[in-house]
């Protein structure tokens, strides 16, 4: 049987966890998955970190690499004086850390997935038009981690 190459697959509009995806208002983001040459490069990263079940946790650099590569709009995003807050390369990192983290994230895990479950995740009402909600889809090379918040100065 010959090789299939594997297509694009079409960036999905992503709610945070912490908004109702129901919300005409809420914060959505386009996130594009990687191809599979960007996917190798997070994870050939000497310093990742592969934990015991075989998942993934990408090192810093590889995190700022995947909202650089997968984060495409925004909407519903205004800037520090109530204006909506237009989308450019590199806007990203006025977002706070604890949502960059997820995006990135997000963009790891939707590329781990490949072809095949993104194709079923597709009859599960993710469009590219629409947005949706995210859902937590297991895969078997990324590990999702929650970051640790910083100290307070309290203690």
């Amino acid at each position: 049987m010959a090789l299939q190459l594997r297509g694009a697959i079409a960036p999905q509009w992503y709610t945070p966890k912490d908004q109702d995806p129901k919300d005409l208002t809420a914060p959505q983001f386009l996130l594009q998955p990687l191809t599979d040459a960007q996917f190798m490069e997070i994870a050939g990263d000497p310093t990742a970190q592969i934990t015991d079940s075989g998942g993934l946790i990408p090192s810093h650099a590889g995190r700022l690499k995947l909202l650089g590569w997968g984060l495409k709009n925004w909407r519903n995003i205004e800037d520090e004086n109530g204006v909506p807050a237009e989308f450019k390369g590199g806007s990203w990192k006025k977002l706070p850390w604890h949502l960059q983290m997820e995006l990135s994230q997000e963009v790891l895990i939707t590329s781990a997935l490949g072809a095949e479950a993104e194709k079923n995740l597709s009859s599960q009402s993710k469009s590219p038009a629409t947005p949706t909600s995210s859902t937590a889809v297991p895969a078997a090379t990324v590990t999702a981690t929650n970051p640790t918040p910083p100290p307070s100065p309290n203690g």
